[in-house]
C-alpha cells in the first residue's frame, strides 16, 4: 500500500501556540536520528490559515472558528483524494481540531459504510460552543462529528453557530460517526458536560490502567470487536495521551498516560488491521518542548508504522 504524509499544520484550535511545527519539529528529530521516516511517502503540504490568530476574534465561544472554514474542507477533500485511491493518509498536525478535515474526509471516501473512530488521547474533545470552559476549538471536533450539542454555561453567538453548522456539512451531510462506534483510549482528563455525553451515549472508554491490566494487543483486540460492524476505521493519536515523563512538548500534558512502547504496540495493531484507512498524529508542540524531546518520541511511535502499511 502507498502512503502519504499531509502536513496540517493549523494551530487555529489550540490554546498555546506552536503545534504548527509539529512537522518540522518530526523532520529535525528524523534528521537527527538518522531517520528514513521522510523518504518513504511522498508528501503534501496544506496552506494553513494561522494568519487568522493575528486578527480580532469575533467568536469567544469558538476562538477564530472562520479561519477553520477553508482549512478543514481542503483538508477533507486531500485525504478522501488519497483514500479513495488505496494510498493511505497520515495526516500530521497541528492541533486537534484538524480531526474535523481528516475524519471529513474519510467519511467523504467511503459514504456508504460506518466509519469508527478510535481517539487515543488523554481528553475527550466532546465540547461545543455551548459548553466549552476554554473556547478552544481543538476540545470540540467529536462533539462536531457527531452532531452532539448539549445547551450549557455559554451563549454562543449567531456567527458562531452558523460557522459551526458550515464545518458539520464538510464532506457528506449528517453525522460522520455514531457514538457507538467511537472508542476512547487514554482518556483521563474531562468536564462534567463531556461526561454526561460519554454516559448518556454510552462511548466505550478503555483506560491507561486497563491497557496496563489486558495489555496492548488484547485492547487493539477488544476495540475492533467493539467496532466490527464499521467498515473503516480512523485513528487519531494525540501525543498528549502520552505521560509528560517523556515530554511535556504539547499544550496539554495530562499526568498517569502512557508510555511509548505502549502507544507503539497500539499504533501497530491498528495499521495492521485493513479496516483502518487514515490516521492522525497531533499536538506535538516544540514550543514548550525540551530538546524536541516530544517529536523524537512520536518518530519512534511512527517508525514501524511504516513497513506494517505498505505490506499490507
Amino acid at each position: 500500500m502507498e502512503l502519504r504524509l499531509i502536513e496540517a499544520a493549523s494551530e487555529i484550535g489550540a490554546g498555546k501556540r506552536g503545534a504548527s511545527m509539529g512537522m518540522a519539529a518530526l523532520r529535525v528529530a528524523a534528521w537527527k536520528n538518522g531517520s528514513e521516516l521522510f523518504g518513504h511517502a511522498e508528501e503534501s503540504i496544506l496552506r494553513d490559515e494561522n494568519d487568522v490568530l493575528y486578527e480580532d476574534d469575533r467568536s469567544p465561544n469558538a476562538h477564530h472558528i472562520d479561519g477553520l472554514i477553508r482549512f478543514e474542507s481542503d483538508l477533507a477533500f486531500e485525504v478522501y483524494k488519497y483514500v479513495r485511491n488505496n494510498v493511505f493518509p497520515i495526516v500530521v498536525g497541528g492541533d486537534h481540531s484538524i480531526a474535523i478535515g481528516s475524519v471529513s474526509g474519510t467519511k467523504m471516501a467511503f459514504p456508504n459504510e460506518r466509519l469508527g473512530v478510535v481517539w487515543i488521547d488523554a481528553h475527550a474533545d466532546l465540547h461545543s460552543p455551548w459548553t466549552t470552559p476554554s473556547g478552544n476549538v481543538h476540545g470540540m471536533p467529536l462533539a462536531l462529528l457527531m452532531h452532539i450539542e448539549k445547551k450549557g454555561r455559554n451563549r454562543p453567538r449567531v456567527y458562531t453557530m452558523d460557522t459551526w453548522d458550515h464545518l458539520r456539512k464538510i464532506g457528506v451531510n449528517g453525522p460522520k460517526l455514531l457514538p457507538s462506534d467511537l472508542v476512547f483510549i487514554a482518556l483521563r482528563d474531562y468536564e462534567p458536560e463531556e461526561e454526561a455525553i460519554i454516559k448518556e451515549h454510552g462511548i466505550k472508554v478503555i483506560t491507561v490502567a486497563d491497557l496496563r491490566q489486558k495489555g496492548a494487543e488484547a485492547v487493539v483486540n477488544e476495540t475492533l470487536a467493539h467496532l466490527s460492524l464499521c467498515g473503516r476505521i480512523h485513528v487519531s493519536f494525540d501525543v498528549d495521551s502520552l505521560d509528560p515523563t517523556i515530554s511535556v512538548g504539547t499544550g496539554t500534558p495530562v499526568p498517569d498516560g502512557l508510555f511509548g512502547e505502549e502507544a507503539s504496540a497500539l499504533l501497530q495493531g491498528f495499521c495492521r488491521d485493513p479496516k483502518t484507512a487514515t490516521l492522525d498524529v497531533v499536538e506535538i508542540n516544540p514550543s514548550l518542548d525540551t530538546n524536541n524531546a516530544m517529536a523524537e518520541a512520536t518518530l519512534k511511535i511512527l517508525e514501524p508504522l511504516f513497513p506494517i502499511l505498505r505490506s499490507r
